[in-house]
């Protein structure tokens, strides 16, 4: 039959008062040290020696919780287990760690977002292709500037959807909610092929780079202001700006 805790890990009921358990409340205070030094929840799950629960092994999230529960610095009227400062620091370290994580697969998504087609780049590849042609940029952020207008013209994606609604229009038991779904796809789809406003989103680009010093490393939210896509073609990189003019790396 399984057993649940009532009361948190470190805690134990005593003549009808919640005290110290003695074995535990010393773990308690072993992750708390652990985990600022720079160990994982993995890991010091791993060391755990103490039973969280008869039934239960530890995991990283039940040490997750303990680092979590202000009742280890005597909230809600619970004996105090460690020192606020070491709860405070253990937590501000776990907040930057989830940050930091939340910001890589930010990076990555948005790296992986740019590449139009096939390509054998590596993140890390394509984070240095950016930094060196938004350097350039910076530099010289003349380069920004479109080198002719440009004109609209019909992609073959654009082609291919025109030619299946003109079908459907002459198949009289074709779906109205289906014809009207293509209309608003191709709309939106010519919408996305049609020329940028290339004299509005140059200035806004030349302003941003002349204000800007030289990365070191990717600022996402200044390449997602210039950088539209990023094209491979027989080994060629080229970087594609918002305001459609093309910068081979």
């Amino acid at each position: 039959m399984k057993s649940h805790r009532n009361i948190p890990f470190g805690y134990m009921m005593r003549g009808g008062e919640i005290v110290l358990h003695p074995e535990e409340s010393v773990a308690v205070r072993e992750i708390f040290d652990m985990y600022p030094r720079g160990m994982s929840l993995k890991s010091i799950a791993a060391l755990m020696t103490v039973p969280y629960n008869v039934d239960k092994v530890w995991n990283k999230n039940m040490v997750s919780r303990i680092l979590e529960n202000e009742k280890y610095i005597g909230a809600d009227g619970y004996p105090a287990v460690i020192e606020e400062n070491m709860f405070r620091k253990a937590n501000e370290i776990k907040q930057r760690k989830a940050a930091a994580c939340i910001c890589t697969d930010e990076k990555k998504k948005y790296l992986h977002s740019l590449i139009s087609g096939g390509s054998s780049l590596t993140e890390s590849e394509v984070e240095g292709l950016l930094v060196s042609v938004i350097n350039k940029l910076i530099a010289k952020p003349e380069l920004a500037a479109p080198d002719k207008p440009q004109e609209y013209v019909p992609t073959a994606e654009i082609a291919d959807m025109e030619q299946r609604l003109a079908d459907l229009m002459q198949d009289m038991t074709a779906d109205i909610d289906k014809i009207t779904k293509l209309i608003v796809d191709i709309a939106s789809t010519k919408y996305e092929a049609c020329p940028y406003d290339n004299r509005d989103r140059t200035m806004k680009m030349l302003e941003l780079l002349t204000a800007c010093a030289p990365m070191t490393e990717l600022d996402i939210d200044l390449s997602r202001q210039i950088v539209k896509k990023i094209h491979i073609n027989k080994g060629i990189s080229t970087v594609e700006l918002v305001n459609g003019k093309m910068i081979t790396a």
